[in-house]
């Protein structure tokens, strides 16, 4: 905790120092531009308005992870990549189940992000979480990811309401050849994943496989053994178009369970497949994109017990629940589910002048989730979304600029919803850039949130009421306002992203308990009395700040450091016959993080990257919270060619310190983990 803070008091007057610099500049200057800046490499990116906009032109923060960055890291798991992100949380809710949060008093099903994978929406539609396992992609198939540090609903609709992770894969059009690599290490872990890129008559192509298991976290059944073939391809169909195809499938198996009972631990079997194609063409002033996708998600969780043990009975409390019957094998597990998600999407963007562009765009969802053990009725629910979005970019002087996005979305289960954001942006000089922005979006319940009945029954004596959803239950609303600066120093090698922001959210859903007759519930006829009905039932303000630093020391040394400063006022209802509960510790206050890469002349290359967290008292994690803790990991490899052959080797090891720590909820407790990876390229 020490270290945090001692961190987070270092890190304040490095930034106003900086600032302090950038005006003491833009004082001094006398023109405006130099040759200098003329030919900066500056990074452009597109996940914050769908238009290519360099970094400090973005209505929001967005963070940059590139192939560089994932190599030097090695990382097994994708979600690992986000402890680059300042603000984000990465964690374990079992060792086969990663997740990925922000500012938000998540659970064991993060549902506030979007993200998406060459433009394809991944999450699943029932809760909406993300499968991370099952996306079809490891780190070593990714070429970028681009990370929006807020609200983006604007642009990529409901999901996004607290950020937006855009995933773009390596592609054939750039990458030639077949690279084979395998690992094996801690916790069992042995993965092979296979790329090959081939010419094709009119384009290119690439095939990718993977196969992937380990054995989760030490006493805990929460293995992982995961398999995907992703084919996709891309023609040029004229010096203007392109289309794109891709074709994938993904199986696992994926042990997931409560700490508490270990004893109910239990395989969640996933089989995904899916099908997109995407055309894009691109104009002198004008460029124009369409996709059409389809994704399914088919689950099945089993987790069978005496209904005597679930409840824990004694002989005579047996005979006197089930009047004399047998003693019922209930399954307790989420059983079948099955989302399917279509989507087809047409966007247009012109240029009218250097000083206005804009972007519109229409699309259509349809979300179809069939769960008999947890939904309504015939537990089936269909979701037609159709939503329009927009985003104008405009200059009225040299050194201002402005961004102005709409989002209108109408959904089946919901009201029609208008999500607008503006940003303000202020050229000090070229190198020192200031925004301000702000927003009010929102986020449609999910069906799981929406349409939730989920009870047990056995013969006509025990009936037990869990989950229900309010009839009442509107869409969450947050409102955020950003002041942020992005300054260029040293000829653009040392680059500051500083973002201070206030997020308030109104009716953010969870479940309150009810013990009193409400929306068809009877506590009289109900085995215990009481169920949870989903319901707006908790407000937060979030406010802090967050910032990453990026440092070229030389040609092979690079510094990334993130650090966040998080503060979440929460109010919750968890009774409906009692005041609102005041929590302060549903999310990090302080998160840091700092990679360190360095590649030799003969080959050799090391990466060191720590990681710090402060106290957390998750939502339904460990009943006494998280502890705050550190890591430090190291990385190793060489490379080498021999015979025309691309030749790899590395050395990963993770938690160096061996600081036993734990993550989300009992028992995922990390030690020191050691991998070896090899990879072959030819």
């Amino acid at each position: 905790m020490v270290e945090i803070h001692m961190l987070h008091r270092s890190l304040c007057p490095i930034f106003y120092c900086l600032l302090l610099g950038a005006t003491g500049a833009a004082l001094a200057e006398t023109d405006y531009y130099s040759e200098a800046d003329l030919l900066a490499d500056i990074p452009l990116v597109s996940a914050g308005s769908r238009m290519s906009q360099t970094l400090h032109e973005t209505p929001s923060s967005v963070t940059v992870i590139d192939r560089e960055m994932i190599a030097a890291l090695s990382p097994n798991n994708l979600v690992d990549l986000f402890r680059l992100v300042p603000g984000f949380v990465s964690f374990y809710i079992n060792g086969s189940l990663p997740g990925l949060s922000g500012h938000d008093a998540t659970d064991d099903d993060p549902r506030r992000l979007e993200v998406r994978v060459n433009g394809r929406s991944v999450y699943v539609p029932a809760y909406p979480t993300i499968s991370w396992e099952s996306l079809g992609i490891t780190p070593d198939d990714i070429e970028r990811i681009e990370v929006v540090r807020g609200s983006n609903v604007p642009i990529y609709g409901s999901n996004a309401i607290l950020g937006a992770v855009d995933i773009t894969t390596k592609s054939p059009l750039q990458e030639g050849g077949t690279q084979l690599r395998v690992t094996a290490g801690s916790q069992n872990t042995r993965n092979l994943n296979l790329r090959s890129n081939f010419k094709l008559q009119n384009g290119y192509a690439q095939l990718r496989a993977s196969k992937r298991e380990n054995e989760g976290f030490d006493g805990l059944e929460d293995q992982t053994d995961v398999g995907h073939i992703v084919f996709n391809a891309a023609f040029t169909t004229s010096l203007a178009d392109t289309v794109d195809i891709e074709v994938g499938f993904s199986k696992g198996s994926f042990g997931i369970g409560d700490g508490d009972h270990v004893e109910l631990f239990a395989d969640d079997e996933v089989t995904s497949y899916w099908l997109t194609t995407g055309w894009a063409r691109v104009e002198e002033k004008q460029q124009w994109k369409a996709h059409l996708s389809y994704y399914v998600n088919d689950a099945e969780h089993s987790s069978k017990q005496l209904l005597s043990e679930q409840e824990e009975w004694s002989p005579a409390e047996v005979g006197m629940y089930l009047a004399g019957a047998p003693d019922p094998l209930l399954d307790f597990g989420w059983g079948e589910r099955k989302s399917e998600l279509w989507e087809a999407e047409l966007e247009h963007q012109y240029t009218f002048s250097r000083k206005l562009r804009s972007l519109a765009g229409v699309g259509y969802k349809l979300q179809q989730v069939r769960a008999p053990l947890q939904l309504e009725g015939d537990g089936q629910v269909d979701n037609h979304i159709i939503y329009a979005f927009s985003n104008i970019e405009w200059r009225p002087a040299p050194r201002w600029l402005t961004n102005v996005g709409l989002m209108i979305e109408d959904q089946s289960i919901d009201e029609v919803n208008l999500s607008p954001r503006a940003s303000i942006h202020f050229q000090v000089t070229p190198q020192h850039n200031l925004r301000i922005s702000g927003s009010r979006t929102y986020r449609t319940p999910s069906l799981f949130e929406a349409r939730r009945h989920t009870n047990f029954q056995a013969y006509d004596s025990f009936y037990n009421d869990h989950f229900f959803s309010d009839d009442d239950l509107e869409a969450e609303r947050l409102e955020t306002v950003e002041l942020g600066y992005y300054g260029s120093f040293f000829d653009g090698k040392l680059l500051v992203d500083w973002r201070l922001f206030h997020e308030d959210m109104e009716g953010g859903v969870d479940h309150i308990k009810w013990r009193a007759e409400h929306q068809g519930f009877r506590p009289a006829e109900d085995y215990d009395g009481k169920a949870y009905f989903f319901s707006n039932a908790k407000d937060w303000v979030a406010t802090g700040y967050d910032m990453q630093i990026k440092w070229q020391l030389g040609e092979a040394t690079n510094i990334a450091l993130q650090h966040a400063n998080t503060r979440l006022d929460l109010t919750r209802v968890k009774a409906w016959n009692t005041p609102p509960e005041e929590r302060e510790d549903k999310v990090p206050e302080h998160i840091s993080s700092l990679l360190l890469t360095h590649h030799f002349d003969n080959g050799w290359g090391v990466a060191l990257m720590s990681y710090q967290q402060s106290f957390v008292d998750w939502r339904a994690g460990k009943d006494e919270g998280v502890d705050a803790f550190k890591r430090h990991d190291i990385t190793i490899s060489k490379q080498l060619d021999y015979n025309g052959y691309n030749l790899e080797f590395s050395l990963k090891v993770d938690n160096v310190t061996d600081e036993r720590y734990v993550e989300y909820q009992e028992g995922n407790y990390f030690g020191r983990y050691t991998y070896f990876n090899f990879a072959l390229g030819w």
